[in-house]
């Protein structure tokens, strides 16, 4: 999504304090076109042996759930938690921030960094 809108996803990442370099990107059209070429199955594959957790929505009208499932195996040993009657916009279903809030607890003690 935020692909389709990279100013967007800048203002975004300026106002939550993510980008904090006024002059960042340098290049906002070659920024922008990098954006297009991120692909989560390609990212999946080179976090491994990384842990991953991968939420989706059930019920996901914009992405389907075998994209996630898709995902989860480039990895290999990603954690699919698939949020039955949630839609796309996770970040707004207490159950999946509470999915993924005991998820970050857990990494606490994990060994694989």
């Amino acid at each position: 999504d935020w692909s389709d809108d990279p100013e967007h996803l800048l203002g975004h990442a300026r106002k939550t304090g993510v980008i904090s370099d006024d002059n960042f990107p340098e290049d906002f059209e070659g920024w922008a076109a990098e954006l297009d070429e991120v692909k989560a199955i390609d990212c999946a594959a080179e976090f491994a042996p990384r842990h991953l957790t991968i939420l989706h929505g059930g019920d996901d009208d914009v992405v389907p759930v075998f994209d996630s499932r898709m995902v989860a195996d480039a990895h290999g040993a990603a954690e699919l938690r698939v949020i039955h009657g949630a839609g796309h916009l996770l970040r707004y279903d207490p159950r999946a921030i509470a999915v993924l809030l005991g998820w970050v607890d857990r990494q606490r003690f994990s060994r694989t960094l």
